[in-house]
């Protein structure tokens, strides 16, 4: 869940990106993972979904490991459009993400698929 306003905008990465309407600090947390608003689901719970959500979760979700599982993460809001970037301007820390740096209103958040998406490799040769 977002703690910063953001607004989708077209992005030079990659389609649509998400982009802060505010100014935020360095160290700042910027979104923590709430089950009021994101989704964890099993990845054996995946085949029983329809291929067009199996699409959905595979473009928009990641691969971690949670209580001791591999789930399926989905943001429920527009943090699911961070793009990646080999130097991003935010740092993913388990289950919250920070400034890595002072990021100012207007500019697209991006991070670093490699540091907590499972099938980062696979995404990013696509």
């Amino acid at each position: 869940m977002l703690l910063v306003h953001a607004s989708l905008r077209p992005s030079a990465i990659h389609g649509l990106g998400c982009f802060t309407d505010e100014p935020i600090a360095k160290g700042e947390v910027i979104w923590v993972f709430d089950p009021r608003v994101d989704i964890r689901l099993p990845v054996e719970e995946l085949a029983a979904l329809p291929q067009p959500i199996r699409a959905y979760y595979a473009k928009y979700g990641y691969a971690e490991m949670a209580e001791g599982r591999k789930v399926i993460t989905l943001c429920g809001d527009h943090s699911k459009h961070m793009n990646h970037a080999a130097e991003p301007n935010v740092l993913s820390l388990s289950d919250r993400d920070v400034a890595a740096r002072d990021i100012a209103a207007g500019e697209e958040l991006t991070c670093d698929y490699r540091t907590f998406d499972l099938d980062a490799t696979a995404k990013l040769a696509t």
